[in-house]
């Protein structure tokens, strides 16, 4: 996952003169900044996080899921078997810490959108390593005493659950500012210097600064050439009527619907790559309530109680991008976890802060 650490830890150690306020300079509070900081903290480093107050934070319009098999083809995703118990491991750690429960296990039931999507889940499940991730053919119209719009039947995903990531984000940045470890403030590149001994940024001096603040990365010089494909997604927050018997699961249809309590749910998501901004639209939450309906055998009166929008980080080749600049050893990326960040960011937070705190050799 890292293997080009060397000129970082050549250059500069504890007894340069160089009086350092803090380790690093992180930028952006949302999932990868707040783990990465933590997982920093907890090695003995001093971290400082600047952060906008979440206003192009993805992490906050994130439906939270832990989902290991995702797509049409239900491809699972590479490294689930390291990734998804270091996530539920940290994530209760977290839960511990805080006093609070952010991440929750429920049952992911997936419709089957078509007969050849049952013929792609049939031959997975000749592959050994799948059998621990899908469940059993669920006939259509069985579950919940076929109170479901599952026309084909469906399957139930294994170990999924549900982050809730408004909370955690702002319990962690009640903690962070408690601590004098939160600036509230809008990074701007042209105010940061750097050299190969350190980082300047205001009255700021780090020994390195991390690049966490999503596809706000692309305006940095020094990651802009980097193959950046962000995507704006969607949901809505509803309320259906008479689906209260239905939330002991998160169903996935054409759409994501997330139990949160009584009748609402948690509607999203779609992808859009042409307008790239933070702002709901009429045309897509009006789709996304009509395909929430359809999730069930009775089209539910829907009341809309609130719209998001936000925009995902990510990357070609839909690998996150982690580890220093090639010329300029101080700056360091951690960024482009796209859709998946609540599944990968918990693990890379923990390896990459154990990389970056290796004593030099």
């Amino acid at each position: 996952m890292f293997g080009f650490f060397k000129k970082f830890f050549s250059r500069g150690n504890a007894a340069d003169p160089i009086p350092f306020t803090h380790d690093f300079l992180l930028v952006g509070q949302g999932l990868a900044g707040t783990l990465l900081a933590l997982e920093l903290e907890k090695r003995g480093k001093r971290v400082l996080i600047v952060d906008d107050g979440w206003k192009s934070a993805a992490s906050m319009v994130a439906a939270g899921l832990l989902n290991p098999v995702t797509g049409i083809r239900l491809v699972k995703t590479h490294g689930a078997e390291d990734l998804l118990p270091a996530a539920h491991r940290i994530y209760a750690d977290l839960g511990k810490r805080y006093g609070r429960e952010f991440f929750h296990f429920v049952p992911f039931y997936r419709y089957y959108g078509s007969e050849h999507e049952r013929e792609i889940k049939a031959q997975r499940l000749q592959k050994e390593d799948y059998g621990d991730w899908l469940g059993d053919d669920v006939p259509a119209g069985t579950l919940c005493n076929g109170g479901l719009g599952d026309r084909l039947g469906g399957f139930f995903v294994k170990r999924c659950g549900r982050l809730d990531l408004p909370d955690l984000l702002k319990t962690t940045a009640e903690d962070f500012r408690a601590r004098g470890l939160l600036r509230e403030a809008v990074f701007d590149e042209k105010d940061l210097t750097v050299t190969g001994q350190s980082v300047r940024w205001h009255d700021v001096t780090a020994r390195g600064i991390i690049y966490c603040n999503g596809y706000k990365v692309r305006e940095s010089r020094y990651f802009s050439q980097l193959r950046w494909q962000p995507a704006k997604g969607e949901y809505i927050e509803l309320e259906l009527a008479g689906t209260g018997k239905f939330q002991a699961q998160i169903l996935k249809g054409p759409v994501v619907a997330i139990p949160l309590g009584g009748e609402r749910w948690r509607v999203g998501s779609n992808y859009d790559r042409e307008v790239l901004d933070n702002r709901p639209t009429a045309a897509v939450a009006e789709y996304l309530q009509r395909m929430a309906q359809s999730l069930f055998a009775f089209p539910p009166e829907a009341k809309l109680l609130a719209q998001h929008a936000g925009v995902r980080p990510a990357i070609a080749g839909g690998i996150p991008a982690v580890g220093p600049h090639q010329a300029f050893p101080r700056v360091f990326l951690f960024n482009g976890f796209g859709s998946k960040g609540t599944t990968w960011i918990p693990l890379y937070a923990e390896r990459f802060a154990a990389k970056l705190c290796e004593e030099k050799a």
